[in-house]
């Protein structure tokens, strides 16, 4: 099937993919593009597939799979240009956060070492497995229309009632680590708890296309994460976008 291109992107030459490549226009890596053809047509076929019965999400679908994919073919990030932002270099996303919560040291620490309890609070996060003291399974998803992104980690560092290291495995499509500290907080107030994530794609991969195309969205999805952590462990729950209880206990 021909692809036909708005003006704009004509007349230009193409990398080994048959990608555009005009260096004027172009603001989104090749990786990155790849994933963005991917999920655009799943969103399309996705769409079409809803379209008796559930028309409403499946015109949402559309209109989404199709500016994924127009966005990998042509290589160009409307939104991009307006921010500014330089698609082709690979960004981390970095988040540290300080609060204090009402509860023992103890209790907080016992809570983030098991680490099955993180999706609890954070809703980025489907499901974390531990497969032993060490190692876990993670499994996350940044968006209601991006597929989900898995990988697997393992505890680096450890002191216990103090401090959680953990990083993921080499070759994950996601390179993401992350630590939180545990420290008395001034006059018998609770803990002072100190909570650092760190994703990074790995330059030249696909998991950079995923995690250039999840930023700056993922970085405000987990920063509030994090921020829900407090609600949770000294409320049991935490708070809807609508300021309402969640019910998640």
């Amino acid at each position: 099937m021909a692809i036909i291109y708005p003006d704009m992107y004509r007349n230009t030459g193409k990398d080994h993919t048959g990608m555009m490549t005009d260096p004027q226009v172009i603001n989104v890596n090749t990786p990155e593009r790849i994933f963005s053809v991917i999920a655009g047509t799943f969103l399309i076929y996705s769409g079409i597939k809803s379209l008796v019965g559930h028309p409403v999400a499946a015109a949402s679908k559309l209109v989404a799979g199709s500016v994924l994919f127009a966005r990998g073919a042509s290589g160009h990030c409307p939104i991009y240009e307006r921010t500014g932002t330089d698609g082709v270099r690979p960004q981390n996303i970095n988040i540290k956060q300080y609060f204090t919560v009402n509860k023992p040291r103890e209790e907080v620490y016992q809570f983030w070492r098991k680490l099955e309890n993180l999706p609890l609070f954070m809703r980025h996060l489907e499901s974390v497995t531990q497969t032993d003291e060490k190692h876990s399974h993670w499994k996350a998803k940044f968006g209601s229309y991006l597929p989900s992104v898995s990988w697997d980690a393992q505890i680096v560092k450890e002191r216990e009632n103090e401090f959680i290291g953990w990083s993921a495995l080499e070759g994950s499509v996601i390179e993401n680590a992350g630590k939180v500290e545990f420290k008395d907080a001034p006059g018998g107030r609770g803990t002072e708890v100190q909570v650092v994530f760190s994703y990074h794609a790995p330059v030249g991969g696909i998991a950079t296309g995923i995690a250039k195309l999840f930023n700056p969205v993922a970085e405000n999805i987990i920063r509030e994460d994090v921020r829900n952590f407090k609600q949770y462990i000294e409320a049991g729950e935490v708070p809807t976008t609508t300021g309402q209880p969640s019910g998640r206990k």
